[in-house]
């Protein structure tokens, strides 16, 4: 898996390229897990290039997720392929990520959520 990184305001975007697979889940987990300790904690994950996602991918992102959550942060996905949206819908997750068709919306949405942390 490729990974490609750009900032827009204060939201770290990962562009994943390739397979999310349990032997490539290492460079995504590697990058999630720097950007953290940065204090990089409003994370978009582009998976417009993404083919395929296991269920080792799968479980990566929900990990990702929880851990990023539990600082005070949250992970948002942008433009889901259609086999990805399908994988989300069946297992649920589609409840849980926020998705996102346009970068410029998923970045606003990072900034409604901090001026709102407790809305329901």
């Amino acid at each position: 898996m490729k990974i490609t990184q750009h900032t827009v305001g204060d939201v770290a975007v990962l562009a994943l390229k390739g397979r999310m697979v349990t032997e490539d889940s290492d460079a995504l987990r590697s990058a999630i897990d720097a950007l953290v300790q940065q204090g990089r904690l409003k994370l978009l994950l582009d998976l417009q290039d993404v083919t395929y996602i296991d269920s080792s991918g799968l479980g990566l992102l929900v990990s990702k997720y929880v851990s990023v959550r539990r600082r005070g942060g949250d992970v948002k996905l942008l433009h889901l392929t259609a086999r990805s949206t399908h994988l989300l819908d069946i297992t649920h997750l589609t409840q849980v990520f926020e998705s996102f068709d346009s970068e410029g919306d998923a970045v606003r949405a990072f900034d409604t959520a901090s001026v709102h942390p407790h809305s329901v």
